[in-house]
Parts: C-alpha cells; sequence; structure tokens
C-alpha cells in the first residue's frame, strides 16, 4: 500500500522481545505499519525465547528486520574483551562510542550499554522510534543523549508498566521530557499513567485490534461442553480462579473440559492443582500454542473465560486482547470485573462481568450460559459485531499512523 505519510518514512521499534507468541499485538502493529507503507526494524534487548513463530513473522520477511544485540558473554572479562572487539569492528561509529565510554559511570554499565545500543548505529536514519513497555524507554533516550538518533521518542504502555506496586510520579520523570508522544491501549490506563505524570495533551488512547481478515465467520463446531482460557500462566490471570469455579460445575456437568492454551511460571503448580482436585482428564494445559492451533481452540469452544486478578505486586490486565479474539469468534465471555476489561466487551450483552476471585460468581454465570444455548448464541453474535465496530485493527493502525504523522510535523 502507498504510504500515506511520506514524510515518515522508517520507524524503529524497541522492545524486550520478538517475536513472542503472547504479544501477538506488537506483530500486528508492525505488519499493520508495513502494509501502509512504512518501513519497519525490531529491536529486541533479548533474543527469541520460543520454538514456535506465527507465520506472519516469515510471510512478511520479518527476520531480516530484526537486529539483536551481540550476544554477551557470562564472564565479566569475556564480555570486556568482546567489548573492546566490537569496538575495533565499529570504528565507522567511533564518534558515538566514544561518547558512551566517556559517561560519568563504570566501566560494566559502559560495556552492557555498548552492547545495547550497537544495533542501532549501522542503520540508516529513523524518523520513529517507538518504545514498546514503559521500562524500555530509558534505551531511546540514552540513543538521542548520545546522538545515536535524532528521531522523534515514543513510548507505548499496556499494563504493568502502568499498574505494579512501586510505581509513583517520580518513576518515569527523568524520561518524560525526553518523548514526543505516549499511548496507552484503554481508559482504565490512561488514568494510571496521568497518575504517573505523563502529560495529558501528549497521551492517545488507541486499543490493540483484531486483524477482522483473519477471523471470517466459521461454521460452528461447538459441543455446548468446552470452556476456553488463553493466556500466560502467571499470576495476574487468575487462572487459579478458573479452574475453582470449574470444580463447582463439575458434578452438574460432567462432561464439561476446559482447555487452557498457554504457558508460563505457574504451568506445574497448576497441574498440581488439577492433580489434586481429581481435575485430569476435565482440564487440559495446552502450553504454547500458535496462532493457527489457538483459532481452532477458539472454533471448537463454547465460552471464553478470562478470570483475570490484580496481581500481589499490583501487575493488572490493560485490555486483555483474547477476550476481542474470542468475540470475533463467536464466543461469549465471562471475565472479571478489572482494569481495562470492561471496556473491551458489553456487559449482558456478550458475556458477563465478575468480580475479581470470586469463583461462584464466575461458576455461575459459566452455568447460565452452558444452560441457555439461545442465549450462548445471542452473545456470541453481538461480540462478533461488538469487534468488529471498535478493534478493528485496520483503523487503529491507521490512527497510530495519524499520531505519528501529527507529532512528526511539529517542531
Amino acid at each position: 500500500m502507498h504510504n500515506q505519510n511520506p514524510q515518515i518514512m522508517r520507524i524503529a521499534f524497541v522492545l524486550e522481545t520478538f517475536p513472542k507468541l503472547s504479544e501477538t499485538f506488537i506483530l500486528h502493529q508492525v505488519t499493520g505499519l508495513i502494509d501502509l507503507g512504512y518501513e519497519v526494524d525490531i529491536f529486541p534487548s533479548k533474543g527469541p525465547l520460543e520454538a514456535k513463530i506465527h507465520p506472519k513473522v516469515k510471510s512478511y520477511g520479518l527476520a531480516g528486520r530484526i537486529f539483536y544485540p551481540p550476544s554477551r558473554p557470562s564472564r565479566k572479562w569475556v564480555m570486556k574483551l568482546k567489548g573492546i572487539w566490537l569496538v575495533l569492528k565499529n570504528t565507522k561509529d567511533i564518534e558515538v562510542i566514544s561518547r558512551i565510554l566517556a559517561l560519568d559511570a563504570d566501566l560494566d554499565y559502559k560495556v552492557d550499554l555498548l552492547y545495547s545500543l550497537l544495533p542501532f548505529l549501522d542503520k540508516k536514519p529513523y524518523e520513529i522510534f517507538h518504545c514498546h513497555f514503559g521500562p524500555f524507554g530509558r534505551l531511546a533516550v540514552l540513543g538521542k543523549v548520545l546522538g545515536v538518533t535524532q528521531a522523534k521518542l515514543f513510548l507505548s504502555f499496556y499494563g504493568y508498566d502502568a499498574t505494579r506496586k512501586g510505581l509513583d510520579s517520580t518513576y518515569y520523570s527523568n524520561l518524560i521530557p525526553w518523548f514526543d508522544g505516549f499511548i496507552t491501549i484503554s481508559r482504565f490506563l490512561r488514568s494510571k499513567l496521568l497518575d504517573l505524570g505523563i502529560p495529558e495533551d501528549k497521551l492517545m488512547v488507541i486499543p490493540l485490534g483484531i486483524n477482522l481478515s483473519e477471523y471470517p465467520l466459521a461454521p460452528s463446531l461447538k459441543s455446548g461442553k468446552k470452556l476456553l482460557t488463553v493466556a500466560r500462566l502467571v499470576e495476574k490471570k487468575g487462572i487459579y480462579y478458573g479452574i475453582m469455579a470449574f470444580f463447582k460445575l463439575i458434578s452438574d456437568y460432567p462432561d464439561l473440559e476446559y482447555h487452557i492454551a498457554g504457558d508460563g511460571v505457574l504451568f506445574d503448580k497448576l497441574n498440581e492443582l488439577i492433580d489434586e482436585l481429581g481435575l485430569n482428564g476435565k482440564v487440559f494445559l495446552h502450553g504454547a500454542m500458535d496462532h493457527t492451533e489457538i483459532k481452532h481452540l477458539y472454533a471448537v469452544s463454547d465460552i471464553f473465560l478470562l478470570p483475570s486478578i490484580t496481581a500481589s505486586d499490583g501487575n493488572s490486565e490493560g485490555q486483555g486482547l483474547v477476550l476481542q479474539e474470542a468475540q470475533i469468534m463467536g464466543l461469549p465471555v465471562v471475565a472479571s470485573l478489572h482494569n481495562g476489561i470492561p471496556e473491551g466487551m458489553m456487559d449482558g450483552k456478550t458475556g458477563f462481568l465478575v468480580p475479581e476471585r470470586d469463583t461462584s460468581a464466575l461458576a455461575q454465570n459459566i452455568g447460565k450460559l452452558l444452560n441457555d444455548e439461545t442465549l450462548r448464541k445471542k452473545m456470541g453474535e453481538n461480540g462478533r459485531k461488538f469487534v468488529i465496530s471498535n478493534f478493528d485493527n485496520l483503523e487503529l493502525i491507521k490512527n497510530l499512523s495519524n499520531y505519528y504523522s501529527k507529532i512528526g510535523n511539529q517542531d
């Protein structure tokens, strides 16, 4: 497609890990911007952690657009020796490297910073540096201070980076003046960020979107007996409460199954819980799954469950994009009345919202849907219409493009 913003051609995405199955929203932003004609390069601070890769990474040729930092030897003295070799190898960028080495900081910090900034040094200039997740803004600021880039700086917030404990108005205070624009995905997170000192006139709400073309209305494969959760197995996703709600239902619905797609630090603990409750063969932990496998699970499931909670460290959901995926696939949803989630569904029309950690309310509303096929179908139809109207990734990426253009045209 023709670039709608010819003055803004090249964008650098700065983030922790790419590609990552649980963060396909980053992939959708990248491919959406490429479809609009932008050149997008990706700068993860870590290498890929998963064997399964989304097919779009290959179809868009993104492997050639990803630039990882040099691997860091575990022994400090080896890392420093390699650092010297990297300096000698990149003498064309000696001016920037000299600024790094002249910083008033200890040598370990400077070597680490050299490793982090090297991937940016041999690239054509970027008009936009877009950092994803609050803490990754620091690298872009250092890049600007040290003359690595003159790009406009944008910073996106997604959840933990605006909600976890310990955040106050001082946490981002050194970053804020350097950034030209800030983006978040829900009105809930917007209010949190305003409390953290992000300027209201620079903060844009752009939800994460769904590529509607990937979700044509499929023939029904539903049996009336499958629950589904798609989530990382971490505390804030509340999977424990989903399993406990299922346990309350199983005596009344002996054919019911609960399928959980996703991996994470709680995998073993949740497996132990399933064993203790005697739910083997009823609750299935599928681990990490790719896009095609997850779409199949949506197609064969009857109700989507997202029992999110505020974690012990304050971490909470920003949007819960899987809710929109479930709704576009015609699934009614049962979810927690939690932070940004109510903005992504319609309580009583596309599903039900219940209080956090309330397993009885979860079970009651799941039961209501299990008992009423007409209600399931109606809520599923409403959910599909709701997502089409509010979460079309093509339109949301155009909003992002327009925001880039607006900021880019400012002095």
